[in-house]
């Protein structure tokens, strides 16, 4: 029995994209394939002529609290994994994906989409961007998505999936996009294995 599950043009692209980068590594040889309830990371194993697709589930980590978010001043924290910089902040705007009380609080990736700069100096709370890169000036919306509006990227600013629970702690659950530099959000890397 197949369960139905309704996924965004987002989730629908993501996994599309997958599927056809699964087949076209496996030169049609058989995909195996596990999806989840949130956004994932991927990982694939070759074996063979079999291409083996995992999708691990995300940590559920406490990244701070409503009480603590002040409008306008980032807050930096490592997710999925260490090293993989974020940024959290209060646009004072309606945004999309966004939480708390007036749906304004976003994280996104301290790293350009285009080469991996970071970027934590160059956040501009007057028009909610992110940017420019000091590397080729691109900036990004974050009260669209990170979407890119100036610069070299071709890509959205990589979005952190953020919950709120009944007393205001805030949690890092997933992310939208792929992270400068990993060929997986939560690829671990042990010494070429």
């Amino acid at each position: 029995m197949v369960s139905e599950q309704a996924v965004d043009r987002r989730t629908f692209l993501k996994l599309s994209a997958m599927r056809a980068g699964a087949v076209a590594l496996s030169g049609g040889g058989v995909v195996a394939a596990v999806v989840g309830p949130r956004p994932l990371g991927v990982s694939a194993a070759l074996q063979g002529d079999k291409v083996e697709l995992a999708f691990p589930e995300y940590p559920d980590v406490v990244i701070g609290n409503l009480a603590d978010i002040r409008p306008g001043e980032p807050m930096f924290f490592d997710y999925p994994q260490v090293g993989q910089r974020n940024m959290l902040v209060k646009l004072e705007k309606p945004a999309e994906e966004g939480i708390g009380p007036d749906g304004d609080i976003v994280a996104f990736s301290a790293f350009c989409a285009h080469m991996g700069a970071p970027m934590d100096e160059v956040y501009n709370h007057e028009h909610g961007i992110l940017g420019p890169c000091p590397l080729h000036f691109s900036t990004f919306d974050l009260s669209k998505s990170g979407m890119h509006v100036m610069g070299k990227a071709v890509q959205h600013l990589p979005q952190v999936v953020l919950r709120v629970d009944g007393q205001g702690a805030i949690s890092a659950t997933g992310m939208y996009g792929l992270i400068y530099g990993y060929p997986a959000n939560l690829l671990k890397l042990d010494g070429g294995n």
